[in-house]
């Protein structure tokens, strides 16, 4: 019969040799919920991030309203970045959710037009002729649908008098744009500079049009506060916020940052 310190020899070796053949435990993986109009920067914002610290960011993009909800009901969402601090604000007032924000970029609207701008159109009005097919976002999905609307206000314009083809996010205005399956369309400007070989651009006068302050928040939720904190000092500064002007986002404020 083995004695007690040989029986606890091979025990011990034992453990020594599963717990050498077990992979190892994966790092922590970030999860950021983030408006789809931010998706084009931000995608390479994370590559570089993830190459220079080694921590993973997994991004969930869709129109704001969309993402808000899923923010909310996910108990380990670790930072959200919708295409307004409307939508940050909301989140925090409805769940408190939110433990700190900070500025990231900014999106000003802009009319865009098949290439060329065949329609001939120059404004705000032009949406509203027989021979225009227009599309804005749906105001309860994404920001851009609900910042058009205060923006037709604005211009003394009534919006439910027009008659458009509605989408759940900005990228897929200037996709239908794009393809001639509408004729006008507001969106960022940072999507239209992405796109400007397929479609013209017409600015919005500044006393009609509303700009959209983009903020990050870091989640009460996140299990991992110290990395979450490396992401949006990374992307609000320095090389992160080089990359996101790379791509036509802009990171200081325009002319105005609302009303």
């Amino acid at each position: 019969m083995k004695s007690a310190p040989a029986i606890l020899s091979a025990a011990f070796f034992l453990i020594f040799l599963v717990s050498c053949g077990r992979p190892a435990a994966s790092k922590k993986v970030l999860r950021l919920y983030a408006g789809a109009g931010l998706r084009r920067g931000v995608d390479a914002v994370i590559e570089a991030f993830t190459r220079e610290t080694d921590i993973r960011v997994e991004p969930d993009y869709g129109g704001s309203g969309m993402i808000i909800s899923r923010a909310r009901e996910d108990r380990d969402a670790d930072l959200f970045m919708p295409g307004d601090v409307w939508y940050v604000d909301r989140l925090n007032e409805k769940a408190g959710l939110v433990e700190s924000k900070t500025d990231i970029a900014y999106f000003v609207p802009v009319i865009i037009t098949s290439k060329g701008n065949p329609k001939q159109i120059n404004g705000l009005n032009d949406f509203f002729r027989e021979d225009v097919k227009p599309a804005v976002g749906n105001p309860d999905a994404c920001q851009i649908g609900r910042l058009t609307g205060r923006i037709f206000d604005k211009a003394g314009l009534d919006i439910s008098k027009l008659s458009a083809k509605k989408s759940l996010t900005v990228n897929e205005l200037g996709v239908w744009v794009k393809m001639h399956d509408a004729d006008a369309a507001i969106i960022w400007d940072a999507i239209a500079a992405n796109i400007s070989d397929s479609v013209d651009v017409v600015p919005i006068p500044e006393r009609e049009n509303i700009v959209s302050r983009v903020v990050i928040a870091l989640m009460k939720t996140s299990g991992d506060k110290d990395s979450a904190g490396k992401f949006i000092d990374f992307i609000a500064h320095g090389k992160g916020r080089r990359i996101l002007k790379h791509y036509g986002y802009r990171t200081t404020p325009p002319y105005s940052e609302g009303d």
